[in-house]
């Protein structure tokens, strides 16, 4: 007889997804005050934009905005958002929210669902893919997206900074 495996609960999907969001947010925080191709890639973004990432139907999600040259973190939940990047439910959010897949593989798969302007979505996409390089340990990225970058010295230099301090940066967004 072969023992079941037990079925992770949803509040632990909920608490790593959760948790990924915050990551996420305060990724794009540090890296687009420092890595040059974010900030390329932002340049051409309207100032004020909102856009958002969650969970359906009533899963963690979070909001973030350029101000400047700059993403910020607006806090849990949707904020006005122009644009929402929704996942159907926690079992599909939490295979790219753990490196299983990537974004773009969540949507082939009718994982996730936009609201908003697809070439917008496309842009954030982009700005997601940069951040993740940096997030990301480099065997998952390689894992997720068919050429990931290689990354310059410099950028090496910003990912031991996003690394190193991530953790804080999750733990002061926890109450926002």
């Amino acid at each position: 007889m072969t023992a079941q495996k037990s079925p992770i609960s949803y509040q632990v999907k909920k608490t790593v997804v959760e948790t990924s969001l915050l990551a996420l947010a305060a990724a794009f925080e540090i890296v687009s005050r420092h890595a040059p191709e974010m900030k390329a890639e932002l340049a051409d973004w309207e100032d004020g934009r909102i856009f958002s990432l969650g969970v359906l139907p009533n899963g963690p999600a979070i909001s973030l905005q350029k101000k400047g040259s700059e993403i910020h973190y607006l806090g849990k939940g949707y904020h006005n958002p122009k644009l929402k990047i929704l996942f159907k439910n926690l079992d599909a959010a939490i295979l790219p929210f753990t490196g299983q897949i990537g974004s773009h593989i969540a949507f082939v798969q009718r994982r996730a669902i936009l609201h908003g302007n697809v070439g917008e979505a496309m842009q954030i996409s982009r700005a997601m893919a940069i951040v993740q390089s940096y997030l990301m340990p480099g065997l998952v990225f390689s894992k997720i997206f068919k050429r990931p970058p290689k990354l310059t010295p410099a950028q090496l230099f910003l990912k031991a900074r996003v690394m190193a301090t991530i953790g804080p940066a999750i733990f002061m967004k926890i109450w926002k």
